[in-house]
């Protein structure tokens, strides 16, 4: 029985952590591409990129988007990062200021995340 239960722990921890890479290494990704003009109008960023706020808003945004269908997922992935991220910085951040700025920089990543995905469903959807 006990082994058993030290089983399904590891395999609960392994899934764990490659949720958490997977979505990091998607945040990474998409942080690299550069947001067009029209999509920071859109979303009412300016010259800047989106805040840690912004995130609810944006995905909203892209869900009245066409849908492409490819991108499901990711999205389902980086919203569920999102909400645990948010979560444990409610509770780490009063810790420390440099843990609270980590936790936002996180959920900016997520806001970026959001806002490239309305960008690549905005660029296919028919004039």
């Amino acid at each position: 029985m006990i082994i058993s239960v030290l089983i399904l722990i590891f395999v609960g921890a392994s899934a764990w952590e490659f949720s958490v890479a997977f979505c990091r290494s998607l945040l990474l990704t998409y942080s690299k591409v550069e947001l067009s003009a029209r999509v920071r109008e859109v979303i009412g960023a300016g010259d800047g990129a989106p805040e840690a706020g912004d995130f609810n808003r944006v995905l909203t945004m892209v869900r009245l988007a066409p849908d492409p269908g490819d991108d499901r997922m990711e999205i389902a992935a980086v919203r569920l990062y999102h909400g645990l991220v948010r979560l444990a910085g409610l509770f780490a951040s009063p810790l420390s200021a440099r843990i609270s700025r980590w936790f936002d920089s996180e959920l900016s990543r997520c806001s970026y995340f959001a806002a490239v995905t309305l960008d690549r469903r905005l660029a296919t959807a028919p004039e």
